[in-house]
């Protein structure tokens, strides 16, 4: 077994899974305490068998919620890459019932608390950890600019979680409103978001090493010449607690390959 993966969940959405992607910045919304409660998602007995929901049925992505724009910004990746986002949610769910409650700081807890979400068609009615916004929104009303940004890995090998290191990004947005979001140290990513609804939005792009000339989302060559490594990402976005959050799922280059991981990536001062 490898041991690192990339992927933007935004991940993906490693995010893409994005893992192997280095990362920055702490802390959402709740404070980081460590004397504060675990995140849990309803497992009152680590002894009894978590209850897992069904992957979502792909003909009716994201609860039904997915518009002709969204079937259109699916359309633009391959079918893994598009099942793969589709099934998010499902895997941030059994990778949670597989790790149990999230110990930590409050920014561990942060992101999966917000990860955790994915999968409520109308996150209005949630309700949310004791500091995080109750209402997840695609990050489409952001500044551009360079940021703060931390990476962590949920179900990585044989750890709950890990917060993988600090790093900075750049946030850029043309002048017809498409956002570009690149990780600019350490293991690099550059990631577009593109439409899905009105809690998220899809991030598609590349990971790489800063030598690699790879830097697009390509149909035809998804992994790098030369390092299965780095390649395609693609994974959700979304906005939530002042941090744009992108979450990924499947490891490039980890054989065999692991259902029960996801990454989150958090970019401060939104």
């Amino acid at each position: 077994m490898s041991s690192r993966s990339t992927r933007f969940a935004i991940a993906s959405l490693g995010i893409l899974g994005f893992c192997g992607l280095g990362a920055a910045m702490s802390g959402f919304s709740i404070a980081a305490d460590a004397d504060s409660p675990a995140v849990t998602r309803g497992v009152p007995d680590a002894s009894a068998p978590a209850a897992v929901s069904a992957p979502q049925d792909l003909a009716a992505p994201f609860g039904g919620s997915c518009s002709e724009e969204c079937e259109n910004t699916l359309s633009l990746l391959s079918d893994s890459d598009r099942e793969g986002l589709i099934d998010l949610p499902s895997r941030v769910e059994r990778t949670l019932a597989a790790i149990g409650p999230i110990k930590g700081d409050g920014g561990t807890k942060a992101a999966a608390s917000v990860a955790m979400r994915l999968d409520d068609i109308d996150a209005s009615g949630t309700v949310a950890e004791p500091g995080v916004e109750e209402t997840l929104a695609a990050p489409i009303d952001i500044q551009a600019g360079e940021a703060d940004c931390t990476l962590r890995w949920f179900g990585f090998l044989d750890e709950a979680s890990r917060t993988v290191g600090t790093h900075r990004c750049r946030i850029e947005k043309a002048g017809d409103g498409t956002v570009t979001i690149e990780k600019l140290t350490g293991e690099r990513f550059l990631v577009h978001l593109a439409p899905l609804n009105d809690r998220f939005s899809a991030a598609i792009g590349r990971s790489y090493l800063a030598e690699q000339p790879e830097r697009d989302y390509d149909l035809k060559a998804p992994l790098n010449a030369g390092n299965a490594n780095f390649g395609n990402v693609s994974g959700l976005a979304t906005l939530s607690g002042g941090q744009i959050v992108l979450i990924g799922g499947a490891e490039l280059g980890m054989k065999p390959a692991d259902d029960t991981f996801f990454s989150v990536l958090t970019i401060a001062g939104h």
